[in-house]
């Protein structure tokens, strides 16, 4: 028999919030919505009123036991639909294009499991995409931006958490050529939790929290970030908050990730990719 799971979150909470969202402003669009899956997958847009403004890609929920870039996902989509002068963000947000995928594995999510319904870590099936309903609609979103030149992604962001870290680190995936910007991320997180400074991270060296994944690193296998780097050639970073901190704190970090990368990388001027 396999294995019974109960729920302990409910996806239709993040679908309701998304939809409220999109009946409140006009900028905000929904790519796809689909009922040929178990739950509906969503992946929104927004556009900024300058058309050729930089486009930022934020996903979430890819694993499902990671709740914590799932809520950051769905405030930022919140944020975005607001026309109060409230902000949670530190940032400009309504200046930039953004692709937001905040939800990716909702079985995972209702049932705190790392793995979609079928067992597969979505996060290893870039690859053959094609193989998961899941995978297939990312994928599909993403390639989107290639043929319209004015949105293509300038920083890739994709939220994670790690229940076996004693802190945050993070991955950076860019071309050899680009400029770091994962330290100065790290200076901003630890005013706030924990950094991961253990020497090795999953066989990869950690300088203080970052561990750098230059042009075409192969050792992860087929990830997001992978993906992102070679399929769609922008740099990603992989945010990793620490399970063991408190679910607003792990919040918190990812915002102030988020606002750190993107006002490091647009004013590199070797941000790209």
């Amino acid at each position: 028999m396999g294995v019974i799971r109960v729920k302990v979150r409910n996806y239709a909470d993040v679908v309701e919030r998304i939809l409220i969202a999109l009946r409140k402003s006009e900028r905000l669009s929904v790519w796809h919505k689909t009922s040929s899956f178990s739950h509906p997958l969503y992946c929104l847009h927004y556009s900024a009123k300058i058309a050729d403004a930089p486009t930022l890609y934020v996903s979430a929920g890819i694993h499902g036991d990671e709740p914590a870039g799932v809520e950051c996902a769905v405030r930022l989509i919140e944020q975005l639909a607001d026309t109060t002068h409230q902000n949670f963000f530190r940032l400009l947000l309504k200046e930039f294009n953004w692709i937001i995928s905040p939800c990716d594995n909702p079985y995972g999510y209702e049932h705190d499991t790392r793995k979609n319904a079928l067992g597969n870590d979505l996060n290893r099936m870039f690859e053959t995409p094609n193989q998961c309903p899941e995978t297939k609609f990312i994928t599909e979103s993403l390639l989107r931006t290639q043929t319209h030149p004015k949105t293509k992604i300038t920083l890739a962001l994709d939220l994670h958490e790690d229940t076996d870290s004693t802190g945050f680190y993070l991955w950076e995936r860019r071309a050899s050529t680009s400029s770091p910007i994962g330290n100065a991320i790290v200076k901003h997180i630890e005013n706030i939790c924990p950094i991961n400074r253990e020497p090795m991270i999953e066989n990869h060296r950690n300088d203080n929290g970052v561990i750098t994944l230059l042009d075409t690193v192969t050792t992860k296998g087929w990830t997001r970030g992978r993906y992102l780097a070679e399929q769609i050639q922008t740099r990603c970073l992989i945010l990793e908050t620490p399970t063991l901190l408190d679910l607003e704190t792990r919040i918190k970090v990812h915002m102030t990730a988020i606002e750190t990368a993107v006002k490091h990388s647009l004013k590199s001027p070797n941000a790209a990719p």
